[in-house]
């Protein structure tokens, strides 16, 4: 398994596995997203992007940690907590000082294995409350 920082991906790559995790595929718009982020980590077996994670940042004060993906064929094999800690390590790097991430409740264990303090928060999902 290859692990990089801001790779190249492709779009048809990245639908591809928002698919296979169960999500939709939303090629459309990352067309416009991918490769814009503050910074992504992708893990690759061979050539086939199976685990990756992008962050949204001001630069300065707080990130935002999203997508994180990893194909369900490599669950459990510690693709999801090095995608982390790739990640963490750069922002801690940079000097940003929080990094944030919203989760399902049943992910609490990996997040706070990854070093997480989880606190409450709220979330308005315009697309699902309709625009």
């Amino acid at each position: 398994m290859q692990y990089q920082l801001n790779p190249l991906l492709k779009v048809e790559d990245v639908a591809a596995l928002r698919v296979k995790v169960g999500w939709d595929s939303r090629k459309e718009q990352l067309q416009y997203i991918l490769g814009k982020t503050y910074l992504s980590a992708a893990c690759f077996d061979n050539s086939r992007l199976v685990g990756m994670i992008d962050v949204i940042s001001d630069g300065v004060d707080d990130a935002l940690i999203r997508n994180l993906m990893v194909d369900p064929d490599y669950h459990r094999k510690g693709v999801a907590l090095k995608l982390l800690e790739m990640v963490k390590n750069q922002l801690k790097a940079d000097r940003i000082k929080t990094v944030n991430v919203l989760f399902e409740p049943d992910l609490k264990g990996l997040y706070v294995e990854a070093g997480f303090r989880v606190v409450c928060g709220g979330i308005i999902d315009n697309e699902i409350e309709g625009f």
